[in-house]
This record gives structure tokens, C-alpha cells and sequence, in this order.
């Protein structure tokens, strides 16, 4: 790999350019949605159709000052928010965005994708139960332990739903999945899909597993104490993690950026910005759970029904595909 290439995917694509100008569209696109579905009009004034409301609203963040708490572990509170977003991005490395880039393949092609993906995906709610820890507030621990708490539960039935494509298919490398991915094989996944996005909002933080951040309850949780450039970059890595999981489960139930007719990159943007929707529409639709009611709905739950994914995968791959 070239010298220029390298930059090229660093600062422009799949890098930092195409994740922020996802950031300025995933929270544009989320707030158009939910006024539309709350029958609110949203951002409206500045810009076409608000579209500038979201740009001023992020330079507002950034120049806000960023205080550190005298009772907070200034380098722990500090550092978190630089390490956060670089762990978020690092799983986009592994993700085949465009036929165009690397023969269609990730920038990284491992025959252990699926495995790194669900490892780089779970290192993150550590990070943000770091936030809370290191603010040293009742509210942002309660918050982190939240996280802790959520992200040891949904991690079972996330992990076993991307696993169900891995045991159709007989491999872990995202390219080869997609490549063999048809029809059938998504009507297959489908349980496995739904399993997989629903564990995916409780991975997120989304509601109706909003629980680490309940306002109501806990003031902000491990945000609580952030604000200005610190509380920016916790932002933009909650939006690209958003991104890279919806991207991965393109990738693996319904095709990646095969297409109809032609294979592209807009085709799995369509449809990463369909999950973006299915995710907004719960928002606007489902109150949030409380805790004991999450952990009994994914162990008594999700977690059953992922393992029994497992089962109809394997008699699927033996019965209907003949493999």
C-alpha cells in the first residue's frame, strides 16, 4: 500500500472526512425525523430546510470551554475523550465500503473479520464506563456502571447474531460473506438480523436502552461532567459507532454494496441509512426500559433466541443450501 493511498483512506475515505460529514448527517437526519414523526417542524431557519442548524450547533460545542472538575482524575477525564473516537473508527478498517477501494475488499482483509469486528466494537463501552470512573461523580459512575452492566448482557446475543452469517457461509472474512450473500441466504438471516439489531441498540446505548444516559434518573450519566471539545468528541464517537455497527450489519445479513443492476457504495449507504431510520423511528416510538427489565429481557430473552438462530443456521446450511 502506497504512501498516498494511506493518507488517502486516513483523512478522506473511509477516514476522518467521510466520519464527520456522516456526523453532520446522522444528526441532521435524526432530528428531521423525529420532528417529522412527532409532528414538530425541527431545525428550520437556518440553511435549506435547517440543513445549517446542525454545522452551527457543532462549532457552538467546540468553542465552549471544557472545564475538568477538581475532584475529577484530570489526566483520565482528558484523555478518554482523545482515545474514544480512534477505537470507534478503528472496526472501519475492516468493513469493504466501495468495489472501487482494494478490489472491493476491507482495507484490512482478515480471514477473522467478524471476530475483529465484534472485539473493537465491544472495547468501546469500557472507554465510556472510563468517563464515568474518572469523573468521579455519583451520577457519572452510576452512569459507567450502567454501561458495564448493559454492555456484559447484550454482548452474548450481539456476539452469537454475527456470528449466524460466519457458520452459513464457513468464514469469517466480511468480503467473502458478502460476496456469497443471495436472497435466500438474507431471507435465512433474517431472525439472526433482528436479533442482531435490536442487541445493537443496547451495544449503542439507543433507546429503548438509553439506561447509562437517563436524564431523568441519573442526570446525564457518564456525560454529565463533559462539555465543549471534550463532550464533541464523545458525541462523534457515539455517531461513528452508529455507523460502523449499522455498515457491519449491511455487511454481513444483507449484501454490503451489492446492489440491484450494479454494485456500489450508495447501495450500502441506502441501506445503513434505513438502519439509521429503523433506530430513529424506535427513538420516537418506545419509552426506555429500566435496567432489571433490560437484563431480563436479553437473558431470559434475546440471548435464547440468538442460540436458537444458531440452530436453524446450522439446519438451514445443512437442509436449504445443501453445504
Amino acid at each position: 500500500m502506497s504512501v498516498g493511498s494511506m493518507l488517502f483512506y486516513i483523512f478522506v475515505f473511509p477516514g476522518l472526512l467521510f466520519l464527520l460529514l456522516w456526523t453532520f448527517f446522522v444528526f441532521y437526519f435524526a432530528r428531521k425525523t423525529l420532528a417529522y414523526l412527532h409532528k414538530r417542524v425541527g431545525p428550520h431557519y437556518n440553511g435549506p430546510a435547517g440543513s445549517l442548524q446542525t454545522v452551527w450547533d457543532i462549532f457552538k460545542l467546540l468553542t465552549k470551554e471544557s472545564i475538568t472538575p477538581k475532584s475529577a482524575d484530570p489526566y483520565l477525564f482528558n484523555i478518554i475523550p482523545i482515545i474514544t473516537p480512534i477505537i470507534a473508527a478503528l472496526p472501519v478498517i475492516l468493513i469493504p465500503w466501495t468495489p472501487l477501494i482494494n478490489d472491493g475488499r476491507a482495507i484490512l482483509d482478515t480471514e477473522y473479520g467478524v471476530l475483529g469486528l465484534v472485539v473493537l466494537i465491544g472495547v468501546e463501552p469500557f472507554l465510556l464506563f472510563l468517563t464515568g470512573f474518572g469523573s468521579n461523580n455519583k451520577y457519572s459512575f452510576l452512569g459507567g456502571m450502567r454501561i458495564l452492566a448493559q454492555m456484559l448482557s447484550m454482548e452474548a446475543p450481539f456476539f452469537l447474531a454475527a456470528l449466524s452469517p460466519a457458520l452459513l457461509f464457513g468464514t469469517m472474512n466480511l468480503y467473502e460473506i458478502m460476496q456469497n450473500s443471495t436472497w435466500l441466504t438474507s431471507l435465512i438471516l433474517l431472525p439472526g438480523a433482528i436479533i442482531y439489531i435490536i442487541a445493537m441498540l443496547g451495544i449503542l446505548e439507543q433507546p429503548p436502552f438509553n439506561i447509562p444516559d437517563a436524564e431523568q434518573e441519573i442526570v446525564y450519566g457518564f456525560y454529565t461532567e463533559y462539555a465543549g471539545t471534550n463532550y464533541t468528541l464523545l458525541k462523534f464517537a457515539e455517531f461513528t459507532e452508529i455507523l460502523v455497527v449499522s455498515a457491519a450489519a449491511v455487511v454481513l445479513f444483507f449484501g454490503g454494496y451489492r446492489g440491484l443492476f450494479f454494485d456500489s457504495f450508495w447501495w450500502l449507504f441506502l441501506k445503513v441509512a434505513l438502519i439509521a431510520l429503523i433506530i430513529v423511528a424506535i427513538r420516537a416510538s418506545n419509552p426506555r426500559l429500566r435496567l432489571d427489565q433490560m437484563l431480563k429481557f436479553c437473558w431470559s430473552w434475546l440471548t435464547p433466541l440468538a442460540v436458537l438462530n444458531l440452530v436453524w443456521i446450522i439446519f438451514a446450511r445443512l437442509y436449504l443450501l445443501g453445504a
